[in-house]
């Protein structure tokens, strides 16, 4: 029982920092907002980054297709958040 207690706290320490931060995008799927489309999410599909942030994904799916081109689709997310018209012009460019 002490075992499991003491794997407990240290699982707990390593999570909390990631855990404890506000997700990306305000909760929104990830990959919808790479697909150029926003879709709220209850956040119950996580990933965490290679930067430490929290990204929500609307289905286990979605986080797969987002998953075969991670950075990709990561600029894309981005340059949508930012201003719609940025993925267009990303887009147009590839």
């Amino acid at each position: 029982m002490k075992l499991f207690s003491l794997l407990f706290v240290v699982l707990l320490t390593l999570f909390t920092n990631v855990y404890a931060a506000d997700p990306e995008y305000d909760g929104q799927c990830t990959m919808g907002l790479a697909q150029g489309r926003q879709q709220h999410t209850d956040c119950s599909v996580l990933w965490v980054g290679p930067d430490d942030k929290l990204y929500c994904f609307a289905s286990q799916s979605a986080k797969q297709l987002f998953l075969q081109a991670p950075k990709e689709n990561l600029m894309r997310a981005q340059a949508f958040w930012e201003d719609q018209e940025n993925l267009k012009r990303l887009i147009r460019r590839e």
